[in-house]
Parts: structure tokens; sequence; C-alpha cells
């Protein structure tokens, strides 16, 4: 077996406090702004602060400002020139929205977010029980595989990412788990291309917590194991209710 237990108690080490991750900085300063923009806190033709100023305020690095604005590039909510009169632009109008979250009906819209509020119920709790599970060597060679999988950042990303959650829900031992957490992987599936696409700091983020809660399943912690799946499906509704707003 690969886990660690206490001799005496049968039960995991509690990991500390300090080991426990932060919310991600990028994600945070990324919905924040789209919320702004989406509600017409800064309207179109609003040109942002400069870069040094903007990430002050919103208490982030220059390095993760700069990737926040190539995010909001990617998705068409502002547009950068050089120059004397440069500067990044917003360009998003509410009655020429043709994003990618506008393909939606308000009843998927209604949809995804009731099912990202009852993701964040079922996920954590299934980590919890896939940490307290006596799990083979053979579940535990599965889960790093999933693991390795769903590390990658091509475009097989999504289904790599649903199967690794679906694979932590077949070792929580909870049927009715299983088949719910399967239920609301096929939803997302379905609808978050078509709101997020993939950003590179929220991909890196998405594999340094999967790796976090693989590691606290395979060590047995079901507390840590607990948390980080609550940052991790915490961080993506975040994201996705900010475009939908």
């Amino acid at each position: 077996m690969s886990r660690t237990r206490d001799d005496e108690t049968g039960r995991a080490p509690t990991s500390a406090p300090s080991a426990l991750p932060d919310k991600n900085p990028f994600e945070e300063a990324l919905a924040g702004l789209v919320a702004q923009i989406r509600t017409g806190a800064l309207p179109h033709g609003t040109r942002l602060p400069p870069e040094r100023d903007l990430s002050e305020q919103l208490g982030i690095s220059r390095t993760t400002m700069r990737a926040v604005i190539r995010a909001l590039q990617q998705v068409g909510y502002v547009r950068t020139q050089r120059g004397r009169a440069g500067g990044s632009f917003v360009i998003w109008e509410p009655t020429t929205d043709t994003d990618r979250h506008d393909r939606l009906s308000k009843q998927m819209k209604d949809r995804l977010r009731d099912m990202l509020t009852y993701r964040s119920v079922l996920e954590p709790g299934a980590a919890a029980l896939a940490a307290e599970a006596e799990l083979s060597e053979e579940q535990c060679d599965e889960l790093r595989e999933r693991l390795a999988a769903a590390s990658s950042a091509g475009p097989a990303f999504r289904l790599a990412d649903a199967e690794l959650h679906g694979c932590i829900a077949q070792l929580s031992g909870c049927h009715a788990l299983i088949d719910s957490i399967a239920n609301v992987q096929l939803i997302l599936n379905e609808t978050l291309l078509q709101v997020v696409p993939v950003m590179g700091p929220a991909l890196d983020h998405s594999h340094e917590q999967h790796a976090e809660i693989v590691d606290a399943i395979l060590t047995g912690d079901a507390e840590r194991a607990q948390h980080v799946m609550r940052d991790h499906v915490g961080a993506t509704a975040e994201l996705v209710r900010s475009f939908l707003s």
C-alpha cells in the first residue's frame, strides 16, 4: 500500500494549515474585471489603468496582470494597442456580444449555475471519502495515471480532467456520488468550452490543485483532499459565473 498512516489511530497525519493552498490571484483578478466589464462599471471604450497601477489596485504581480490582460484579449473583452496613445481598451458591448456564453440559452445558463453549486457539495465530499478508503495498489496506480493524463495542456484536457474527477468519485465507493458526479461532468463538458476558453494560468493552477488532491488521497489526508477540492471547484465556478453575469 502507498498510504502513510499514524500507527496508533490508523488515520492519516493532518497537514499543517499553512500547507493548504490559497485562491489563485489570476482567477480572482480575471473574474473581477470580467464582472466589472459585463455590469457596465467598465463600459465600452474605457481605457484600463496602466499595468503597474492596475496590478497594485488588484494586489497582484505585474506578471499575473499581463496574463489577465492576455486572457481578456483572448475572450474579446479588451484590445491593446501600442504607441503614445496606446493602452488596453474595453471593446465588449452587451448589444453586440457574440462571445461563447451567448451561445447558451437562459435555461442552460441557469442549469450550469445550478450544476456548479451542486458540484461544490459533491466533489469535496467524494475526495474526502476517497482519502479515507483503503485503496489497492491498482487503484492508486490508476489515480496516478489519470493525474498524468490531466496534466497535459493539449486539446484532450477537458476529457482527461473529467476522467480524473470520475476516478476520484469511483474511489469514494459511494455509487450515488459516482452517478451524480458523472452527470455533473457531462453537463460541464457540454457547456464549459462555450463559456470559458482554456487559459494558460488557470490551467496551470488546475494542474497544481489536481496534484495536491491526488497526493492527499494517496496519503490518506481526507481534510486536505476536501479542502483543496473545494478550492478547485470553487475557482472554476468563480470564472464561469463572472462570464455569465
